[in-house]
């Protein structure tokens, strides 16, 4: 309804894509084997190297006036498979592809993700999350909220408070948390921000502002259905998939 292209792609993907392109340090913890699923004994086949040339760049001596992160950067940690933990790479690669004439544009996805995460009522090792993106040379953080609570609107929740955060890849970086009436909690369903200079001009040649955000998609679920744990949604209870409504707002 609001425009957006889909973007797709497989489930295993190269870390290039998936923290690489997305400057995320080779040395964060959020690549170790307790926050990520690695896949052994293969090795992912890089883009073009204009563009692994430019990331290497970002991540060494920075882009755009930035310092970057200071280091060697390596490129075989950069041909680690593994199961992708963000529909975020999906971004990336359509970056990457984007002429000029191709702007303003924008993109979304739903994917399945797998984070190496300790189990309870609103985490699992694996989860949906609906991706978007808005390339244009005229957005700023105004648009980005506008999105999102539009977006959340639409999921049926009405009421949605921002506050900042952090992430590798955007600046500023923003959370999204949504009311939930039964945990009685605040709980955080997007994960938003402008990409940094140091993902845009390496993917796209300029720093262009991209609005990005990530909801995860299960918590969405959970409130819009009232369910009250995540692990419910993955049980295949018949009894509950019959009874369940097949959307509801």
């Amino acid at each position: 309804e609001m425009g957006f292209k889909e973007m797709r792609g497989g489930k295993a993907v190269s870390s290039f894509w998936n923290f690489d392109a997305l400057f995320t340090a080779q040395d964060h913890p959020v690549r170790e084997i307790h926050d990520t699923f690695f896949i052994k004994e293969v090795q992912a086949k890089l883009p073009s190297k204009e563009i692994v040339s430019k990331v290497r760049q970002a991540h060494e001596k920075g882009v755009g006036g930035s310092r970057g992160w200071g280091y060697l950067w390596n490129e075989k940690t950069a041909q680690r498979v593994i199961l992708r933990t963000h529909t975020t790479c999906l971004s990336a690669q359509t970056l990457a592809k984007l002429k000029p004439q191709d702007l303003p544009a924008k993109y979304f996805s739903v994917g399945k993700c797998f984070r190496n995460e300790t189990i309870d009522w609103k985490h699992g090792f694996e989860f949906n999350q609906t991706e978007g993106i808005v390339i244009d040379p005229e957005a700023n953080l105004r648009n980005l909220l506008g999105y999102l609570a539009e977006f959340a609107r639409k999921m049926g929740f009405p009421k949605v408070r921002f506050q900042p955060s952090f992430f590798p890849y955007t600046e500023p970086s923003v959370e999204g948390v949504i009311w939930h009436p039964q945990r009685k909690e605040w709980v955080e369903v997007f994960a938003a921000g402008i990409f940094r200079p140091e993902v845009t001009i390496p993917l796209l040649g300029n720093p262009i502002p991209v609005l990005a955000w990530g909801p995860g998609f299960d918590r969405l679920m959970m409130m819009a259905y009232e369910i009250n744990d995540l692990r419910q949604v993955y049980t295949n209870d018949i009894q509950m998939l019959r009874d369940i409504p097949l959307w509801r707002q």
